[in-house]
Formats: C-alpha cells, sequence, structure tokens
C-alpha cells in the first residue's frame, strides 16, 4: 500500500476473512481547511462533495485562506481533498495561558486529539512533531512539547518541518486557546507523485481546481498546453474518468520530468505527454473539450520569451484545439497582457476570473486563473 494511499485511507483495512465492522459512529468535531487564498469556491464544492453535503456546516476559519467545518464527518476523507493545502482537527480550550494547557484535564484531552491523528495513519509515519505557537520559547510551551514529545514517543523538531504539526493560537474571543493539528504527516499540497521537481511546477492544489473548472466530467478530452512536469494533466487524471487527457510542451527535459510524475502518479494507461510547440502541437482540429495552460510568467527565466507573441499564439491555437462551446483554463500572473491578447482573440468570451495569492519563495505573487469559453465557428 503506496503512502497515499495510506493517507486517503488511514487505518488498515481489516484481513481477508474477518467479519465486517458495523459503520463508526462519527463524533461531531471541530476542523480547519487550509487552502490557497482564492480557492474558497473550490474548497467549497469539494468538501460538499466528498461529504455528502450532509451533516456538517462551514464558516470562514478566522483569517484568508481557510474554512472552519463542524459536524460528525469522516476525518479520512477530509485527508483525501485535492483543492486543500492541509486540514486541522481543531480542540478547544477555555484556557487563559498556554501553561493551562499542562493541567491533567487539558493536556490529557490534546494527548487523545494528537493520538486520533497519529493512530489513523501506518505506523511510523510520524517520527517528528512540532508545537508552533507565538511565544514558542516561552518556558510553558518548552514544557507543552517535552510532554507532547514524552507522551507520543516523537523527537521534538524545534521550528523545522515535522510530520505532527500543532499550532496554538488564540481563540477569536481571547478567551482561551484553539490547538490545530495537521490529520496528515505532510502537507495534502506535497503530492506523493511529484518525483520530478521543477522550478516552475504549478501548485497541485491550484492545478486540480483548474481541472474542474470546465464543468464537464466523465468522457471530456483534455489537453493541456505547456505542460511542464505534468501538473495539470495528473490532476486533471486524477479528479475523474477522462476519455483522453494530452499534454504538449516543446521542452524535452519537461517532458521527462512529466513521464516520470505520471509514473509515480499510476496515470500512465491515462495520460499521453507529447513533444510539440504549444503554438502550432501536432494534434488534430476540434479534438478535445478542454484546454488548459500554466503560461510562462517570465520569472524562472528572466523573461526572455516574448511572452506577447505566446499568448496571442496559445489562445490561438486553443482555439483551433477545443472543439465549439469547449473552455480554456489559465493561469498567469501578466493579467494586462493576458487581458490584451484575450481582447484581439475572438474565438474565446471570458466566463469567470479568480484571482489568486500565492506562496512563492519567501513573499508571494497574485496570478489569477481564468476560465474562458469557445465561440464561433
Amino acid at each position: 500500500m503506496n503512502r497515499n494511499r495510506d493517507r486517503r485511507r488511514g487505518v488498515r483495512r481489516a484481513k481477508r476473512g474477518d467479519s465486517p465492522k458495523p459503520p463508526r459512529a462519527e463524533t461531531a468535531r471541530l476542523y480547519e481547511v487550509e487552502f490557497v487564498e482564492g480557492l474558497e469556491r473550490f474548497a467549497a464544492a469539494e468538501l460538499a462533495r466528498v461529504l455528502g453535503g450532509r451533516n456538517f456546516t462551514l464558516a470562514p476559519g478566522g483569517a484568508d485562506g481557510r474554512l472552519a467545518l463542524s459536524g460528525a464527518v469522516d476525518a479520512e476523507r477530509l485527508a483525501g481533498l485535492g483543492c486543500a493545502t492541509a486540514v486541522h482537527a481543531v480542540e478547544r480550550f477555555a484556557a487563559p495561558r498556554p501553561k493551562a494547557l499542562l493541567g491533567h484535564q487539558n493536556f490529557n484531552l490534546l494527548l487523545d486529539a494528537a493520538k486520533r491523528v497519529t493512530s489513523a495513519h501506518p505506523s511510523g509515519a510520524f517520527r517528528t512533531m512540532r508545537v508552533s505557537a507565538a511565544g514558542r520559547d516561552s518556558a510553558a510551551i518548552r514544557r507543552l512539547r517535552r510532554a507532547l514529545s514524552d507522551a507520543l514517543g516523537l523527537e521534538d523538531a524545534g521550528g523545522a518541518a515535522a510530520h505532527l504539526n500543532i499550532a496554538l493560537r488564540r481563540t477569536a474571543d481571547g478567551g482561551g486557546w484553539d490547538a490545530l493539528i495537521r490529520l496528515t504527516p505532510t502537507p495534502l499540497s506535497a503530492r506523493d507523485w511529484r518525483v520530478c521537481n521543477r522550478a516552475d511546477a504549478l501548485n497541485a492544489t491550484v492545478a486540480r481546481a483548474m481541472a474542474s473548472l470546465s464543468g464537464r466530467r466523465g468522457t471530456a478530452r483534455f489537453v493541456n498546453l505547456c505542460c511542464g512536469s505534468g501538473t495539470l494533466m495528473i490532476e486533471r487524471a486524477k479528479s475523474g474518468r477522462a476519455e483522453r487527457v494530452v499534454g504538449v510542451d516543446s521542452d524535452p527535459s519537461a517532458l521527462a520530468c512529466a513521464r516520470r510524475n505520471i509514473a509515480a502518479a499510476g496515470a500512465g494507461d491515462a495520460v499521453d505527454a507529447v513533444l510539440g510547440d504549444a503554438r502550432n502541437a501536432p494534434l488534430p482540429s476540434a479534438s478535445f473539450d478542454v484546454a488548459a495552460a500554466d503560461l510562462p510568467f517570465g520569472m524562472v527565466d528572466g523573461g526572455a520569451p516574448d511572452l506577447s507573441a505566446l499568448y496571442a499564439d496559445t489562445l490561438r491555437e486553443a482555439a483551433r484545439l477545443v472543439a465549439r462551446d469547449g473552455a480554456f483554463a489559465a493561469i498567469t500572473t501578466r493579467r494586462q497582457l493576458f487581458a490584451e491578447s484575450l481582447k484581439a482573440n475572438a474565438r474565446w468570451r471570458l466566463s469567470a476570473e479568480f484571482p489568486l495569492r500565492l506562496p512563492h519563495k519567501r513573499g508571494y505573487i497574485s496570478p489569477s486563473v481564468y476560465l474562458l469559453r469557445r465561440v464561433g465557428g
């Protein structure tokens, strides 16, 4: 069983021949879903689809890029979300100071919550732990870290990345503390299939959202122009059955990287990576229902390509490849350039724009995802 399946399903399956276990009665709990800012609509829609739209309520999580969820839901389903960066179990304490979390009752509640998370995964999935909080080097937080580390048998990673992440923050009313415990040993956005990474790789949760934008499921034919290391293709293949998924890129090294990722994702039978120019793809006209592209931003290589010509040509080629009434999903930081290119192309109509705020190195970038509809003959 690979790590991705372990993460999605959590506990081990019963051995063959065992009597089937009755369904678990879920307890109503609090969770917080974290996602790229701007993907609220996609995160909420995926939650409704995955959880069946029942037994839970959603509310803003107190910060951009977060949704608070409460209800009797299956945490294992939450650990398989494609549009979420991470999901956290939330335990609320009526404690005026972090020192109170060391009290017998509060500490056991926190410890039990942490054990619910770790026990839902195979043995050894969690080896290190981290407690983050304002004043994390205070005496009370240091004592709490040591106590949790000893009780859980995990190494305290200090301020470094860790498998078990516990974040402490003040409640909204300031009268207590919330403990947010990430449900998985790695962020959901850190895809297991990404065995080959590139500096210009698209965030996988954004790619999952883009893959869902066309609104078409089942037998849609999907082409990814400027496919790079394959993120959009793989996320489309994983989001539902498709008749055909094809990626085109002119860089042989990018395609080699994409093929490694496709194989690691187990999508080799569903996805095809083709060497070719995205502005003149070796594919028949009107042979796809949906096109998608992570357009070059001109940030990684200093903007050497003529982006104006590239954007215009890519829109023109996407219009050739996509059948009438089809869709094109694109992402770029070059909003003005994209708007100018779109204005000059009568075959596409802007249907929606989704501004995002994406982490980039030590800051953020602000691209937009565009949904276009094919018009005309």
